[in-house]
């Protein structure tokens, strides 16, 4: 089996510490940021659509795979606002919290 898989996660963990080190130094541009979402991004699009294609075979996978992610974004925010990183009184946290309240009802047992 080949090692491609593991030795691109290596990479790319090391991409991501460089960037993370340049940011706290303030070295890296906005433009030069916007152009690095922009390739991450489409490499996850890339990412998923090679995983769905790999497990389609298993019908819970994509559904495990969303709450996971969704689970994991959730508590990143969760942590940002308890440590102030973000601000409570913007116009996206009111609709943030409209999709919170909306996401808890629909997972509540007996919903639809």
């Amino acid at each position: 089996m080949s090692s491609l898989p593991d030795e691109s996660a290596r990479a790319i963990r090391l991409l991501c510490e460089d960037v993370k080190t340049a940011l706290a130094r303030g070295e890296l541009p906005a433009a030069s940021m916007s152009d690095l979402k922009k390739a991450l991004d489409e490499t996850r699009m890339r990412l998923w659509a090679a995983m769905e294609a790999a497990k389609s075979g298993d019908p819970t996978w994509v559904q495990e795979f969303w709450l996971q992610r969704a689970a994991e974004v959730c508590l990143s925010l969760v942590r940002h606002l308890e440590q102030g990183k973000l601000d409570r009184t913007s116009p996206r946290a009111a609709e943030l919290r409209a999709i919170a309240e909306r996401l808890a009802a629909s997972l509540a047992p007996g919903h639809g």
